[in-house]
């Protein structure tokens, strides 16, 4: 056995001495309330001074870090709303109990002398939403309208990728005529359709400062059309949102959307400024292919005569197309027009094109946001979408001018003239041009008339021919045991195949 020389054990023991003073740990702890109430205060700072050592604390205000500093040392105890505190720690082994006295600041005097609103006005129910600016940049939703379906009590309504509905406090409709939008107090409805189309004829996003969304009855400071709620919109000012802004967006569906934003001043008094907006939206839509049969039809799938699908349009039951009691023409039964899908007759790729400009002109520039300001704006829009309401729509090729010219000192008065142009350019209901088409192929008495005559001639000798067929000469006076044999006939799978083939 060898031992090691006495110089090496004493450095041994002197490595293990060093290493343990390096990793020698101080536990500082305690706990840190309000001075008057002796209420824990959750989220306080405790930190060493000079250093970045410290940490918060807990929910009942207690806090404990470790530290490779020894006492004595000075910690610095914050919190908003309170003075900070320093105290010199000496020793570590107890804890430590702060307590902090608030921060008052005293202020001038502020006196209300009277109100914007009358007394009957006040009194009315009135909840306002908000999505700031930077509420609108930060939104996870695809646009900052979507973004409005996450704030409390509105329903976000997609009628299409390119049209989304605003309803609030249960208001929910596809057509909220009673709804109101403004866009910089101006009514964004669409004069053809009797209420607003979203954002597709609204407000470029980079273009949108605030929007207040007023939830509940609000006729008292709107107006009657603002009975289910209010959707403002406010735009940047040129003269604070100066330069160039631009956005891209992408998605699946073949979803792009641009937008770009231009603001400046143009002379050195900060008189006069402008901004120029330019926004484009395209996506494939959402293809409406629901072929169930609709709810409270008569026939289904299981009729070889066709039957009322959803998203069909012109296989309606029509009044004389019901020969299941026609016993000269067995198993021609209940008849439908084949109609057109929905796919056939409506455009999906849906599109937008906005563009807008504006200018402003300060009278005195001098008073900065107070100067009496004028306001020319022009806003287009146009795009091709799918409107959901009692019936389906195609918006194709509409068209949407708003022009505004407006005086205005901010927060004092306004005067405010605006008109609103829209052309439906090749719009139309998908529902009632199919069964334009198809009565303009062939009248439905006169179809009708077809389909029985080719049963009668082509198909009866070819059904009669089947063996098992019921003969009424079987069945003298029994109409009742006649039509009881026809149809368990008629039942069976094979002829019930044939009968689906024959009436293709």
């Amino acid at each position: 056995m060898k031992f090691l020389p006495n110089q090496h054990i004493f450095n041994i023991v002197l490595l293990l001495a060093l290493s343990y003073s390096a990793f020698a740990q101080t536990v500082v702890r305690g706990e840190i309330i309000d001075g008057v109430s002796k209420e824990p205060l959750i989220g306080a700072n405790a930190i060493i001074k000079g250093t970045t050592e410290g940490t918060v604390t807990d929910y009942d205000g207690s806090f404990s870090f470790n530290t490779s500093a020894t006492p004595p040392f000075t910690m610095v105890f914050s919190y908003i709303g309170y003075q900070d505190a320093e105290i010199l720690i000496e020793s570590a082994v107890e804890p430590i109990k702060i307590e902090l006295s608030e921060n008052s600041v005293t202020i001038a005097t502020v006196e209300v002398k009277g109100r914007r609103i009358g007394e009957r006005q006040r009194q009315s129910a009135l909840t306002v939403e908000t999505l700031d600016n930077i509420a609108i940049k930060e939104t996870p939703a695809a646009s900052f309208y979507d973004g409005l379906g996450a704030l409390k009590d509105v329903d976000l309504t997609a009628a299409s990728l390119g049209f989304k509905i605003i309803n609030t406090r249960g208001f929910n409709s596809t057509s909220p005529v009673r709804s109101l939008q403004l866009i910089d107090g101006v009514d964004n409805q669409s004069p053809g359709l009797n209420f607003s189309l979203g954002n597709f004829l609204g407000a470029s996003e980079l273009d949108v400062n605030r929007v207040n969304l007023i939830v509940g009855a609000s006729s008292a400071f709107y107006g009657p059309n603002a009975f289910n709620g209010v959707v403002s919109m406010e735009t940047k000012d040129p003269f604070f949102h100066k330069g160039l802004s631009v956005m891209a967006k992408g998605g699946e569906r073949s979803l792009f959307e641009g937008a770009l934003r231009y603001a400046d001043v143009l002379d050195k008094n900060n008189a006069l400024a402008f901004k120029l907006n330019v926004s484009y939206f395209q996506a494939n839509d959402w293809v409406a292919d629901n072929f169930d049969p609709v709810d409270g039809t008569d026939t289904d799938r299981s009729n070889p005569g066709g039957y009322d699908a959803v998203n069909i349009y012109g296989d309606e039951f029509t009044s004389g197309s019901d020969f299941s009691r026609d016993i000269q023409n067995p198993g021609l039964g209940i008849i439908h027009r084949r109609g057109y899908r929905e796919s056939d007759v409506v455009d999906y790729d849906s599109d937008n094109l906005k563009l807008g400009a504006a200018l402003h002109w300060r009278l005195k520039p001098g008073l900065d946001l107070g100067s009496p300001t004028i306001i020319a704006a022009s806003n287009y829009s146009t795009g091709t979408t799918v409107y959901q309401g009692d019936n389906r729509y195609s918006l194709r090729d509409i068209q949407f001018f708003q022009h505004r010219i407006e005086l205005k000192k901010h927060d004092t008065y306004f005067v405010r003239f605006y008109v609103t142009h829209e052309d439906a350019g090749n719009s139309y209901d998908p529902y009632f041009t199919s069964l334009l088409l198809q009565e303009n192929a062939k009248e439905n008495q006169f179809w009708r008339n077809s389909y029985r005559t080719y049963w009668s001639t082509q198909v009866r000798p070819q059904l009669s021919a089947i063996e098992g067929f019921p003969r009424i000469s079987q069945f003298p006076g029994d109409p009742a045991g006649y039509r009881a044999a026809l149809n368990a006939f008629l039942a069976q799978p094979e002829v019930n195949a044939q009968l689906f083939e024959w009436h293709a």
